[in-house]
């Protein structure tokens, strides 16, 4: 038996700081964070390829377009379907057509696309980066385990999950790592500290699929009028709100009326950009005049929850 070097094969503790190994660098908010990975990738002439499923409101403007325009990068946008899932025929053309540099995938609402390993794939196989956006998908990454991984990098938004008043990160994963030292005079930032390691991520993400799944039961007796968005929801999925559709009644009514009565709803996206036609993306305007998301945070009861409903089904 050959004799084996002195040197140990299997150390008695991990020593490799580059096995799972993902560089964070923190910023004020997604947006800043988006921006920033703009900045540093993309030369004169790149484009990137968006959902035309992206908001704006007057308060906040639009989060993942602002930066588009403030960086003066080319965009285009491909089709999503009716329940916010990619239409892989326009994207897999896009890809080809528009020979993007970046490719962004959005976790609408926690839930990452049911084909995200065949979407990565795609994009890969055409020599395009992937960023996930995960503003919505904090705790589908950190404790569900089910996105984050295959794209190129990540962006957080901290403030829309826990109770913060700012906080985005930026994640580098795969080939863009060889970003890292180019991004690190981010770390010098004068930001505020977010203490996220304090906060118990397993048990916020139980409370909120609980709350989810507990919302699904409560709206089945008249699904006809309110129907949730997705029936079910995945094994590691936690999801932000639960997004549903108002089907037979004024969708901004029942909004107005449930924040009136003190129940916290939000559209997520109630208004478009202009910048996606509705002629072009009929199926992104039906969907952003008629969806409503109800609150599933960790700071809600199932018996706040229960009485929201009752409301929620009186007013439709």
């Amino acid at each position: 038996m050959p004799e084996i070097e002195k040197s140990m094969l299997i150390t008695k503790k991990p020593v490799t700081s580059e096995v799972f190994f993902r560089p964070t660098f923190p910023f004020l908010n997604a947006r800043s964070a988006f921006k920033a990975l703009l900045q540093e990738l993309l030369l004169p002439g790149d484009a990137v390829l968006l959902p035309s499923y992206i908001g704006w409101s007057q308060n906040e403007g639009s989060g993942v377009f602002d930066p588009i325009q403030e960086t003066g990068a080319e965009f285009s946008f491909y089709r999503m379907t009716r329940d916010l899932t990619i239409d892989l025929q326009d994207l897999s053309f896009k890809l080809t057509q528009k020979k993007p540099k970046l490719l962004v995938l959005i976790h609408y609402f926690g839930y990452p696309d049911p084909n995200l390993v065949k979407i990565v794939t795609l994009a890969h196989d055409a020599g395009v980066y992937v960023l996930e956006d995960e503003a919505h998908a904090l705790f589908s990454d950190w404790v569900g385990g089910v996105c984050g991984r295959l794209g190129d990098a990540v962006i957080f938004s901290l403030h829309k999950m826990l109770p913060f008043e700012c906080g985005g990160l930026l994640v580098l994963n795969r080939s863009l790592k060889s970003l890292n030292d180019r991004l690190t005079y981010f770390k010098s930032n004068d930001l505020p500290e977010f203490d996220w390691w304090n906060y118990d991520f397993v048990g916020i993400a139980t409370r909120r699929r609980q709350n989810a799944l507990h919302l699904l039961d409560l709206l089945r007796p008249f699904s006809d009028r309110v129907t949730p968005l997705h029936s079910e929801i995945p094994l590691g999925v936690i999801p932000q709100t639960l997004p549903v559709l108002i089907n037979h009644t004024s969708r901004d009514a029942v909004y107005f009326a449930l924040n009136d009565l003190g129940y916290g709803v939000v559209s997520l996206y109630h208004t478009l950009i202009l910048q996606i036609d509705a002629a072009e993306f009929p199926d992104s305007c039906w969907l952003s005049h008629r969806i409503l998301n109800l609150p599933i945070h960790q700071d809600i009861s199932l018996d706040l929850l229960q009485s929201m409903i009752a409301k929620l089904e009186d007013l439709v």
